[in-house]
């Protein structure tokens, strides 16, 4: 699919699941700049408001090894450094942002190859409808086999290393993928030698962490496990859990707050919505129809006053007031003044802790 979208918004969180993205936290942008969207243009500004170039771009990601994903008037993408020149020109009708020193790209009529930052293919990827960015040294894609998309896994010079059986896959973390069964529609763990380290028994399966640990959810509710699948914390009386860093963000009666990794509460659920802290001191909430920020305690840090708020990147947070957006630090001062018609997707995305929106690379069906 083409991702002409500049802003991206929360789903109403219904039901229980996690939310989990294959992305999450696998791909951490450069930062000090900030990108915003003018009537007219894309603008790569800095901390202090000032100008370091703009563009007419339709859309514009985040800088990964050094370049920035972005999309001309004719909607065709390419890579620019950070002086705004094409670094690789706009020629290609979908792309991804670069992962592991390698993006995808796609041009009409060819099949999908593979790029370094000197626009060169390196690879090219046969008969696949869905290619993700690689990490870990491997590659989700998707191929069709008898009217069923299939995904598995290729390494960088194009061998597929886990065969395409699996009706859902997330990225390698911590040298551990979860994977969908496809008949049972359960998940479970595999390896990086295809070796099914977690038979395919969860409902649910986030990616592992640094820490080896990863959050599931069963036929009796949410729990965290180690490598081995030993359960470590049950999080089980909660209707929502999503990871946050030190924290988990919880739903209960329909009011969201945090627990720690022990599944002790440590900022009572009583939040119409929340937004994850991450590393910072700070996190949205959401009061009666306006969003505030809280700090680790509790208390309330930035007034409720904020038609949208997002997390902090690198000490800075887009907010939403009235109809167009600015930055605050985290004390709460405005850096960028309300002026803003967006925030490009990618930024927002990063944001909420879910990695670039530009990782995945969606081809047209034969």
């Amino acid at each position: 699919m083409k991702h002409n979208c500049l802003t991206i918004g929360l789903l109403t969180l219904a039901g229980t699941f996690i939310a989990c993205t294959p992305d999450s936290n696998t791909l951490q942008p450069q930062t000090g700049y900030l990108i915003v969207m003018g009537e007219d243009s894309c603008r790569n500004i800095s901390y202090s408001d000032e100008q370091r170039f703009a563009a007419p771009f339709r859309n514009m990601s985040l800088y990964y090894n050094g370049l920035a994903l972005v999309c001309d008037s004719d909607a065709l993408y390419g890579y620019v450094n950070d002086k705004g020149d094409f670094v690789i020109p706009a020629r290609y009708d979908r792309a991804t942002v670069f992962s592991e020193g390698l993006a995808w790209v796609h041009k009409r009529g060819d099949m999908p190859g593979a790029i370094d930052d000197g626009g060169r293919v390196k690879l090219s990827l046969r008969d696949a409808v869905a290619v993700r960015a690689f990490h870990e040294g491997h590659a989700a894609f998707a191929t069709v086999k008898r009217g069923i998309t299939l995904w598995g896994f290729i390494n960088k010079k194009g061998e597929e290393t886990i065969k395409a059986r699996f009706k859902a896959v997330k990225n390698y973390c911590q040298g551990l993928a979860a994977v969908q069964d496809i008949q049972s529609g359960l998940w479970g763990y595999i390896d990086l030698s295809d070796s099914l380290r977690l038979p395919c028994r969860y409902q649910e399966a986030c990616s592992y962490d640094e820490k080896g640990t990863a959050l599931v959810r069963d036929d009796k509710g949410y729990l965290v496990i180690d490598r081995n699948g030993i359960p470590l914390t049950m999080l089980s009386s909660y209707e929502i859990v999503i990871p946050d860093g030190e924290y988990y963000r919880v739903c209960y009666n329909r009011k969201w707050g945090w627990c720690d990794r022990n599944g002790v509460t440590v900022i009572k659920p009583c939040y119409d919505d929340c937004r994850s802290f991450g590393s910072a001191p700070l996190a949205p909430v959401l009061i009666r129809g306006k969003w505030a920020y809280v700090d680790r305690n509790g208390n309330i840090a930035v007034k409720r006053q904020f038609a949208d708020a997002y997390p902090f990147i690198d000490h800075h947070a887009a907010v939403k007031a009235g109809t167009v957006w600015g930055f605050i630090d985290e004390n709460g001062r405005y850096v960028v003044n309300p002026q803003y018609n967006a925030i490009p997707a990618d930024y927002l995305h990063q944001a909420l802790g879910e990695g670039s929106v530009f990782m995945t690379l969606d081809l047209p069906r034969r």
